[in-house]
């Protein structure tokens, strides 16, 4: 089942975008077997671990834009699909999320997954996770496009219970609690308008295909904060490869933007407390 699941999503990918095809043939005929050689162009790199994210963003209000395995597989041209959601390629929303990616903002951090890009298919293999491999191929070979040595990056797992098991929970409620926040998701329904800042208000995005939206949504969240005081206003926002965006354009006007991703799904129980 599992077996027909990953097909039927990947042919969801060349039917949506049928030159999708090609760095997907290149990803499995040949950077897969070559993407550890790569590994080299990151070893000197600073990538600031879990604790020392969550604490770069808690201390210095800065704010956070995290990029996966997936993100890569998009600037090659492959939408993703997870479930029934997903993001069909879009090749203008390619082009600024590599803006994204090379940002350099000293109040944008900025984050990554050294903990997987480092690691060899060896090493993935001796962890009994060798299928996960491949997962990271396009990370490995063209994350050194994108970055800047004298850089510091973040981890992009620091808001994921199962990999940061430090994670501060009760810090985190009470940063929220001195902010005027925003939340930028789908289904915010799911929040039954929860306070949990100063101020909360919710700005409804689009489940899957939100880039289509982008400008619309944009203009609500900016509608929504146009009265509030920037240096006591966190905006959250959880709508996939869009947020990424999203974070880089109201970061340069001088917001504090949070890419939380799953973390909501994950944590809603015990942000709620």
């Amino acid at each position: 089942m599992k077996f027909l699941y990953i097909w039927k999503n990947r042919l969801s990918k060349f039917i949506d975008y049928p030159p999708a095809i090609i760095p997907f043939l290149k990803k499995r005929l040949y950077y897969n077997f070559v993407a550890d050689s790569y590994i080299k162009y990151y070893k000197d790199i600073k990538f600031l671990n879990y604790d020392e994210t969550i604490e770069e963003i808690l201390n210095n209000n800065k704010s956070i834009v995290r990029f996966g395995d997936d993100v890569f597989d998009m600037l090659l041209g492959i939408g993703l699909y997870f479930d029934n959601w997903r993001q069909v390629y879009n090749p203008i929303m390619a082009d600024r999320l590599k803006e994204v990616l090379s940002a350099r903002n000293e109040n944008l951090l900025v984050c990554f997954n050294p903990e997987f890009i480092l690691k060899t298919k060896e090493d993935f293999i001796k962890e009994g996770i060798g299928e996960q491999h491949h997962f990271w191929t396009n990370s490995k070979i063209f994350l050194k496009d994108y970055i800047h040595a004298n850089q510091s990056y973040g981890s992009a797992l620091s808001f994921h219970g199962r990999y940061n098991l430090n994670l501060p929970y009760d810090r985190l409620v009470e940063h929220i609690k001195t902010k005027h926040l925003v939340i930028v998701a789908s289904n915010t329904a799911r929040f039954n308008n929860q306070q949990l800042g100063l101020t909360t208000t919710y700005v409804e995005g689009s489940g899957s295909n939100a880039w289509d939206s982008y400008e619309k949504i944009l203009s609500k969240v900016k509608e929504s904060i146009k009265e509030l005081p920037k240096s006591d206003t966190l905006i959250m926002t959880s709508l996939g490869p869009t947020s990424k965006v999203m974070v880089l354009d109201l970061t340069n006007e001088g917001y504090v933007v949070w890419d939380t991703g799953q973390f909501f799904d994950l944590a809603l129980d015990r942000i709620k407390k």
